[in-house]
This record gives C-alpha cells, sequence and structure tokens, in this order.
C-alpha cells in the first residue's frame, strides 16, 4: 500500500444504500490491506456497519447534536484527523464541506447527476435510472480494476453479533413455532412501493395454510399497517414485531427462511445476511435496485408505466397502482417455493 494510510468512506444514510455500499467497503480492504479504513455515517445507521471485517472504525456524523453547522463540522473535522483518501457515495452538503476541512490527499466523490439533470431533480422531473445495478454505481467511483473471477455485481455484507442472534431467537422461541418461518416486511418509504394490505393478509394466511410460519416486522413507522394486515387476516401471525431498532430486525430476518419485502432496505437487509428473498418491485427499477445474492428473486408487472421514479412516490401518477395491485399474492407464492427448496447461506 502506497500513501494510503486512512481511508474515510461516506455513505451516510439510509438503511438500502448503506447495505448497498459494503462491497465498495470490502473492495478498499482488498485494495488497500494495511490502511485504516473509516465508515462516516448517521447515528441511525450505525448498526448496520458494525461487525463488518473491513472496516476499522465507524465514525457517526451527529448532524442534529454535537457536529450541527458549521462549528460542528469543524469539530468532527478535528476528531477525524488526517485523510488520504476520500471516497464520498452520497455528497451532501455536509460532507462536502468536511472534506474541504480535512483536505484529503485524494478524493472519489459519486456524482449522481450533472447539469441539467440537476434541475430536472428540483422540479419533480428526475430521469429514472435502470441498469448498472447501485453496487456497481458505487464501486465505480473507485476507478480499480476488477478482483479475481466474482458475480456481475457483489453481494452486501452483514455481520450479527451473537447477543443480537440469541435475543432473535428467544422471541422466536417463544412463539413455540418449530417449522420454517417466513418475514415479510410490511412497508417502504414512499407509499408507491407498498404491497395493498388485502394481498398481504392473503399471502400471510397462504403461508400458515401450507404449515409455514409467518413474522410480520415493520420498523417503528410501520407499526399502524402491520396491525392493519393483521386486521385482515383471517389467521393470526406466527409473530408479530415493528420497532425495537435495525439490529434486532437484523437478528429476526437472519432466523427466516425466507423473506418477502417491497423494495425497502430490509430486504436488501436480509439478502446481505444470506437469506432467501422474494422482491416485489412496481415504481422502481428492479434493474437498479433489486437485492443481490444467488437466493434473490424479483416479482413484478410488466407494465409500460414501471418505473416511474428513481426512489417511489407519495402517489401513483395514474391513479391506480396497478403495479403493486397486480402482484397477486399467488404469483408471489409461486416464486418465494421454489427458493425454500435451495439452500442458502444460513439457513
Amino acid at each position: 500500500m502506497i500513501g494510503k494510510e486512512h481511508i474515510v468512506m461516506v455513505r451516510l444514510s439510509a438503511v438500502g444504500d448503506v447495505v448497498l455500499a459494503t462491497p465498495v467497503a470490502a473492495r478498499l480492504r482488498q485494495s488497500y490491506p494495511r490502511a485504516e479504513i473509516t465508515w462516516l455515517v448517521d447515528p441511525a445507521f450505525r448498526e448496520l456497519i458494525a461487525g463488518n471485517p473491513a472496516v476499522d472504525r465507524i465514525t457517526v456524523f451527529d448532524h442534529r447534536g454535537k457536529h450541527r453547522g458549521m462549528a460542528g463540522i469543524r469539530r468532527l473535522a478535528k476528531e477525524m484527523g488526517g485523510v488520504d483518501l476520500w471516497v464520498d457515495l452520497q455528497r451532501k452538503l455536509r460532507t462536502v464541506l468536511l472534506a474541504s476541512l480535512l483536505k484529503p490527499a485524494e478524493r472519489r466523490t459519486l456524482v449522481r447527476r450533472r447539469g441539467m439533470a440537476v434541475l430536472r431533480a428540483l422540479v419533480g422531473r428526475d430521469t429514472v435510472l435502470g441498469a448498472p445495478h447501485q453496487v456497481l454505481r458505487n464501486l465505480s467511483v473507485l476507478g480499480l480494476p476488477p478482483l479475481g473471477e466474482e458475480l456481475p455485481c457483489p453481494s452486501p455484507t452483514m455481520a450479527l453479533s451473537e447477543p443480537v442472534r440469541a435475543k432473535a431467537e428467544e422471541m422466536i422461541a417463544c412463539t413455540r413455532h418449530r417449522g420454517p418461518l417466513i418475514g415479510v416486511f410490511c412497508g417502504a418509504a414512499h407509499a408507491t412501493k407498498n404491497w395493498p394490505v388485502p394481498h398481504v393478509a392473503r399471502f400471510a394466511d397462504r403461508c400458515l395454510r401450507e404449515g409455514l410460519g409467518v413474522a410480520l416486522l415493520g420498523g417503528r413507522r410501520e407499526e399502524p399497517l402491520v396491525q392493519s394486515i393483521v386486521k385482515a387476516m383471517n389467521t393470526q401471525p406466527t409473530l408479530v414485531h415493528a420497532g425495537g431498532g435495525l439490529a434486532f430486525l437484523a437478528g429476526l430476518l437472519a432466523h427466516c427462511r425466507a423473506v418477502v419485502s417491497p423494495d425497502s432496505g430490509p430486504g436488501h437487509m436480509a439478502a446481505a445476511l444470506g437469506v432467501r428473498v422474494v422482491s416485489l418491485f412496481g415504481s422502481t427499477s428492479p434493474q437498479r435496485w433489486a437485492p443481490v445474492g444467488p437466493h434473490c428473486r424479483v416479482v413484478r408487472n410488466q407494465l409500460g408505466c414501471s418505473p416511474c421514479s428513481n426512489h417511489g412516490r407519495a402517489r401513483c401518477p395514474l391513479n391506480t397502482l396497478e403495479c403493486m395491485w397486480g402482484l397477486d399474492p399467488e404469483k408471489v407464492w409461486e416464486a418465494m417455493t421454489p427458493l425454500l427448496a435451495e439452500p442458502s447461506l444460513k439457513n
């Protein structure tokens, strides 16, 4: 390693984006095995990186607390010290300002939009992007040659601590269910990515009729949605859990035989943990955002209007949401059942 003693990698948020950035950390570790690699991240997403073998140090950018404003950014620059290589996968104003204070010897920044594309995004007419996958977009910022034989898109990774694993096992054991458990993550950041409640309920009921357990999972913001699904079901799910932090959610996902999820961060978490994943896509592009792994499948409707956005919308432009209403529970069941017979990395 020449001249790369301290590397700082920046991906502050959000869940799926942080997980999809982990191959960059792995590639940096391969290319600079003796470097100290620091990952700069927002406080809410630190748990996604904890235990990553490619990362030596996790630095939290507490932009609402002690690192707030220009004075806080200066404080963070003093805390971080010298930087040889700065790899910014997000390019927010606060990370640009921080880099200007740190004055790294070399900067590599992922530029998402240039020229008129910036203006189109500001007025809500952002160009919808497909391939290449976001993992490959992230890796392109390094300008490094391919290292050995690898999949067309390297798989993200996540570590799981033994205390978290044990806590998840304890919760699942309390259900008294001894068969395979299907995780169904309920909800996404944008409403147009959600599978309709009646469909989720029908799919969960089908799993239970077939002798599979069902874990309805969500974060705190998904709790009302999770409860509406429970009310719509004809049977009782094996486990219902909303909230509890990302580390514990990862523990529950890791114990599932398969996970069904819309285009949302927990689907990427499950794939990074080696779990079988069925992803439901509508308004966004699976070519860019599908979970990566040998046991990941995508279910979508081939519609002329889909995809219609890069990250999802609050409302369907056509007021039909046919891309998600058209994903019949039987279609999702048929996509999942072959996966259950495949050996996975975890269970």
